[in-house]
């Protein structure tokens, strides 16, 4: 699942990327990459709060873990 997150992430800033090309270079599709770097956006955002969400759970399961093995220790 990180692999996709990391993909869509990329793919998305890919697809921003060229919607600001095709608005600068004043492409006759503009209007058409310009919705495309919408959803590019969206993609980056989606990606990266994946990603966001996984660490966090991954420190709080650390952080119980090393809880658990303190608690466990003093008994």
């Amino acid at each position: 699942m990180k692999k996709i997150a990391i993909v869509f992430a990329a793919a998305g800033a890919f697809l921003a990327i060229l919607a600001q090309q095709a608005d600068t270079n004043e492409w006759v599709w503009a209007s058409f990459f310009h919705t495309l770097g919408f959803v590019g956006y969206i993609f980056v955002i989606s990606g990266l709060a994946y990603l966001s969400l996984w660490y966090i759970h991954q420190l709080s399961r650390d952080e119980k873990h090393r809880i658990r093995h303190y608690y466990h220790k003093e008994k």
